[in-house]
């Protein structure tokens, strides 16, 4: 195949994939069924009484319940909810996901399912020190066996010749 035809390919698939991503990013919220933070700090009591899926930081955890802060995306605090009759192995400072029903107290009676989704604060780290370890061993695998012509933009397996 010509490198011209190769590079077009290149460019009208990447074209795609950019505009594929812009598109997602701007539909998002107008999709999205459950309050964001930005909607909470809005209309404070419009979701209560609705089944919603929030994703907050803990603030304190009990046997009982515990209590975490949703954010906007600018970090500022939306609500503070507390989730009763639930515990959770997070600890403050890390990130949950709650579904049930919010009442008008700010609180969750009953929910539904709690996702813990960053433990600890600190566990952060490690969760990207994981990857690029991964990352890492992955790439020196795949150029272990393959290599990159860029005279003619191929990916070659190593050990072939150039006929």
């Amino acid at each position: 195949m010509r490198r011209s035809v190769r590079l077009g390919a290149v460019a009208v698939a990447l074209a795609l994939a950019l505009g594929l991503c812009i598109h997602y990013g701007a539909t998002y919220d107008e999709n999205w069924p459950y309050p964001t933070g930005e909607q909470l700090a809005e209309e404070p009591g419009g979701w209560d009484g609705e089944q919603v899926l929030l994703v907050g930081v803990v603030e304190a955890a009990g046997e009982n319940g515990f209590t975490m802060r949703v954010e906007t995306d600018d970090g500022e605090v939306a609500r503070v909810v507390e989730v009763r009759g639930r515990s959770t192995d997070a600890k403050p400072g890390g990130t949950v996901q709650v579904y049930g029903e919010l009442s008008g107290e700010g609180t969750v009676q009953h929910a539904d399912r709690v996702v813990v989704v960053v433990e600890s604060p600190d566990e952060q780290f490690s969760k990207y020190a994981v990857s690029a370890a991964a990352l890492l061993l992955v790439a020196g695998v795949f150029f272990r066996h393959w290599r990159i012509d860029l005279r003619t933009l191929a990916i070659t397996a190593r050990g072939d010749r150039d006929e």
